[in-house]
């Protein structure tokens, strides 16, 4: 099991995973940024937005089905978020107008990830002057969750292993013995991976692989896609 496991970027040589990461971040946030300051919506924005997306699906060479499922974690939290609103008596244009909100967002920083390997969006990160501290969290959730999931495989065998009772429910009064050792034994492993990375020199600073380069195109994309957000934003039909 290695990080790959967990990783969204889809390797393809197309025009959008050729991009600078920090053209498509700063696309993807002012996409979020301006879907979640339209208020009132028309038939401008209830089509354009949608548009945008799809024609970075289809620049990207992306299989729609694997952006549903990328997207599928946020359907829990869509439905909490409509339960509130419900409780909220908000209306029901309302509540379908914040649903969708959220899954246009949701869709578009999973395009983002999807095109651009995480170390290069941790890269663009940095650069952008997102604190440090931040960036080597992200950082180190996104290489060592493989290591906590191994953890988990391995107390979920040996619970398994020492579970005789037929009526599995009645185990469930042990899952807190499990979970303390499971924090137990990822603490352990978190000192040893540390005392090997400053064995090994680390510095508190990621090694970039490469550098970043804004080039021309990155430039070009910027300014067409904030001219046809500003379109679907402000335009009217």
């Amino acid at each position: 099991m290695t990080h790959q496991w967990h990783d969204a970027y889809r390797h393809a040589s197309t025009p959008a995973h050729h991009l600078d990461p920090r053209s498509k971040l700063f696309a993807g946030l002012v996409f979020v940024g301006t879907v979640l300051c339209t208020r009132h919506w028309s038939l401008l924005q209830g089509a354009g937005y949608p548009a945008l997306l799809a024609a970075v699906l289809l620049l990207a060479r992306l299989s729609p089905l694997t952006l549903l499922k990328r997207a599928m974690g946020i359907l829990p939290f869509a439905l909490l978020m409509l339960l509130s609103a419900a409780f909220s008596r908000l209306s029901y244009a309302l509540m379908m107008e914040v649903l969708l909100k959220a899954i246009l967002s949701v869709f578009a920083m999973a395009l983002v990830s999807m095109t651009t390997p995480f170390p290069d969006l941790l890269r663009a990160l940095e650069q952008c002057r997102v604190p440090r501290k931040l960036v080597m969290f992200l950082a180190f959730l996104y290489r060592y969750a493989a290591v906590l999931g191994k953890e988990i495989v391995r107390a979920e065998r040996g619970w398994r292993s020492r579970t005789f009772d037929r009526f599995w429910w009645r185990e469930w009064s042990r899952a807190g013995h499990v979970l303390a050792a499971l924090l137990i034994r990822s603490y352990e492993r978190a000192e040893r991976v540390y005392a090997a990375m400053l064995a090994r020199g680390f510095s508190s600073r990621m090694p970039a692989m490469h550098l970043l380069h804004f080039g021309p195109g990155d430039a070009v994309f910027v300014s067409i896609s904030s001219a046809l957000l500003a379109i679907v934003r402000w335009g009217r039909i």
